[in-house]
């Protein structure tokens, strides 16, 4: 089977004639929360805001999960590509970022009843990568992966950026990839009188269950000329904390 990295290879090439005759339907999506301004420049389903609460704002990213779901076929590949720009609005920083998901699988092989004819065969993969990058200087920001082969049952992944201190723009990108293929086990009947063949199908299924979450953390951050204020009462309160401290001297000298 290619590896993960041969298959995003070849289907870069092919991603924008996949997406080409959905594009006239497409268009941007813009998005803001208390502490932050979200934008695409494609979507074909709008993302929207599930949340805005203490610094933490939750999008959800609908359109990965319709690229990267078990279309009901012996074998396929099928991948996603999404990019997001995130921007600070005015008096408040990005201070992190996580962005989760979760992967299903199941696999069936198919066998004959005595092990003789052809064997059956199943297997699949899939794969999540992301990267932040300053809007300006391409500068990366934060970079994760996950795959995962042969899945039965759910495989969850979160991508955590750590600590930023953004108070400009920055995209999040996301790609994902799932593969699979199956072939039936075949045998011919022992019945002379009835010489067909038997199959039993195998099964290959792997998928993007829900839309993925993107959470964004942001801090309030004092203006200029708040900064300027506070510096005033402190210089303030020294002052006065000076004069009392020279009037006491003063009270109990000789």
């Amino acid at each position: 089977m290619p590896s993960p990295v041969r298959h995003l290879a070849a289907s870069a090439i092919a991603f924008a004639a996949l997406l080409a005759p959905q594009f006239a339907f497409a268009g941007g999506v813009h998005l803001e929360s208390s502490g932050v301004m979200f934008d695409t420049a494609w979507s074909q389903r709008a993302e929207t805001l599930m949340s805005d609460v203490n610094g933490a704002a939750t999008f959800s990213l609908v359109n990965a999960v319709g690229y990267l779901r078990f279309p009901n076929q012996f074998n396929y590949f099928n991948d996603y590509e999404g990019q997001f720009q995130l921007t600070a609005r005015s008096g408040y920083k990005v201070t992190g970022y996580s962005l989760s998901g979760g992967f299903r699988g199941d696999i069936h092989v198919g066998q004959s009843p005595n092990g003789t004819g052809g064997p059956g065969g199943a297997n699949t993969s899939a794969g999540a990568m992301s990267r932040a990058h300053d809007a300006l200087t391409g500068e990366t920001l934060a970079q994760h992966g996950w795959s995962a082969s042969d899945l039965r049952g759910n495989g969850d992944f979160t991508f955590n950026s750590g600590a930023l201190e953004r108070t400009g723009s920055f995209f999040v990108s996301f790609e994902g990839y799932a593969y699979g293929q199956a072939s039936p086990a075949i045998w011919n009947g022992t019945d002379p009188t009835d010489p067909r063949n038997y199959d039993d199908f195998s099964r290959a299924e792997v998928g993007l269950r829900d839309p993925l979450l993107l959470t964004v953390y942001t801090q309030a951050v004092p203006e200029p000329h708040t900064y300027a204020m506070t510096l005033a009462g402190l210089a303030l309160l020294a002052g006065v904390a000076r004069r009392r401290k020279r009037s006491a001297r003063a009270g109990v000298t000789p």
